[in-house]
């Protein structure tokens, strides 16, 4: 190996490095509280209930998903939701205030990045 090969090798593996710290500490969507967790949590149960976010990489354990980030896009009105909450071990149906959007990451290898896309909540108008 030449010395142009092992310096190309050696910023591979710095890159890669940078990569998956990426992954394990700054990917994920964090310090939720109130509407934007019970979002989150809706958001979660979705991607592991319906068929459409469960290919054959996330049955077979080679990709995950994160949800990266959570944002408010309409104040008025109610957004009707399920998810499982941990504390009493059950579904709970709630209305939450205003649309919420997620951004969610598919991770191949559960590090690299291989597609994105967003899941909204159904705003219900009066």
């Amino acid at each position: 190996m030449n010395k142009r090969e092992k310096r190309m090798l050696f910023i591979t593996l710095i890159l890669l490095v940078i990569l998956i710290s990426k992954y394990l500490f700054f990917d994920e969507v964090k310090n939720l509280n109130g509407d934007e967790l019970k979002f989150k949590q809706f958001v979660e149960s979705a991607l592991q209930n319906k068929e459409e976010y469960n290919g054959f990489l996330i049955r077979s354990n080679l990709a995950s998903y994160k949800i990266v980030k959570i944002e408010k896009i309409k104040e008025e009105g109610k957004s009707p939701i399920a998810y499982w909450a941990e504390e009493e071990k059950k579904y709970v149906e709630e209305e939450i205030q205003g649309q919420y959007r997620a951004k969610v990451r598919g991770y191949f290898l559960h590090v690299l990045p291989y597609k994105q896309f967003r899941v909204e909540s159904a705003l219900q108008q009066k």
